[in-house]
Order: structure tokens, then sequence, then C-alpha cells
């Protein structure tokens, strides 16, 4: 069963959609957050290493490791 504070990296990516990169943590976060983010997507984000990322392939390994 899913868990309501967690998100898959596929499921990040669609609220990090048209997101200029590179982009710090908070700027992830903010997008995700005007674009209606579910809290498993904001908890996934919050729990990101505080680093800039370069791409949205950046932001899966990030992901990844989280998970």
């Amino acid at each position: 069963m899913a868990r309501p504070d967690h998100a898959s990296a596929a499921e990040i990516q669609t609220y990090l959609s048209g997101m200029e990169y590179p982009a710090s943590k908070q700027q992830l976060a903010a997008h995700a957050e005007q674009q209606g983010a579910t809290l498993g997507v904001r908890t996934v984000i919050d729990a990101l290493p505080d680093d800039e990322y370069s791409d949205a392939a950046a932001v899966s390994r990030a992901v990844g490791a989280v998970e």
C-alpha cells in the first residue's frame, strides 16, 4: 500500500515539469508546491540533500538515494 508521506521519482517529476535548472532544493520545493504537489512529494523533496540540482535526472538520482 502506498504511503501518503512518500512519492516516487516519476511522481515528483510530474510536479517539477517546467522547472528551470540548475535549482536549489528550496526552489524545487517552491515549484512543486505551486504545482499542487501532494504531501508525499513535498515530504520527499524536504528529505533531499540541500544541494543545487543540475537537471531532472540529478533530482531523480537524489530521490533514489532517499528512498
